[in-house]
């Protein structure tokens, strides 16, 4: 179902903190939970975007990626390894936060533009359609709604969790913590991209 396959999108691009995501989190500790998540609302929006043009534009080749199915898959995992270990073994450089007394809209919008300009995304979300086989699904207008619903929701609740979770606990968390566990995540994604090898080739 393109809703579940669309919550999944949604938890996984969530999922890898990368330098806008830890700016949010470092935000929960200075400024609070909720202007936070409101931030990470921005990114989770762009999320949306991207995910449906990547969804019309992937439905248009098509034929093009049933018939190169495997080395496709083959090269998205290879590609989800780089960035895995990029954010396991690479410097992470984040924006400095300050208690800048923005409104929610301003928060919002701030991580709004900092995130649609990683053009990058686009690539990730493709990749994982790729694997999820999201290509099953006729793009609709209401599978393309249902597809823009899942990623919201799995973005929105995978953030909430995070930034609750930082709330409940900022007192023993530090900046430091934080980004180790932006390496774990980059960790996890190079476990899924070689796991995906395997069972290209198994298959």
């Amino acid at each position: 179902m393109i809703l579940i396959k669309g919550i999944m999108t949604g938890l996984i691009l969530s999922f890898p903190f990368g330098p806008v995501g830890i700016y949010c989190m470092e935000k929960a500790m200075i400024e609070g939970e909720k202007k936070a998540y409101i931030s990470a609302l921005g990114m989770v929006s762009v999320d949306i975007i991207y995910g449906i043009i990547s969804f019309l534009f992937l439905y248009q080749i098509e034929s093009y990626v049933i018939k190169f199915e495997n080395p496709l898959k083959i090269l998205i995992s290879l590609f989800l390894i780089v960035i895995g270990g990029k954010k396991l073994f690479g410097k992470t450089e984040i924006k400095e936060v300050k208690d800048n007394h923005f409104t929610m809209i301003q928060d919002y919008f701030e991580t709004f533009f900092l995130a649609v300009f990683n053009i990058s995304s686009v690539f990730v979300i493709a990749g994982i359609y790729t694997l999820l086989n999201i290509l099953d699904e006729m793009p609709t207008k209401f599978s393309t709604f249902q597809l823009a619903i899942g990623i919201g929701l799995g973005g929105a609740v995978l953030w909430f969790i995070t930034l609750t979770f930082i709330h409940y606990f900022k007192r023993i968390l530090t900046l430091d913590l934080i980004l180790k566990i932006s390496k774990f995540s980059g960790a996890v994604i190079m476990i899924f991209g070689i796991g995906t090898i395997i069972f290209a080739f198994y298959k």
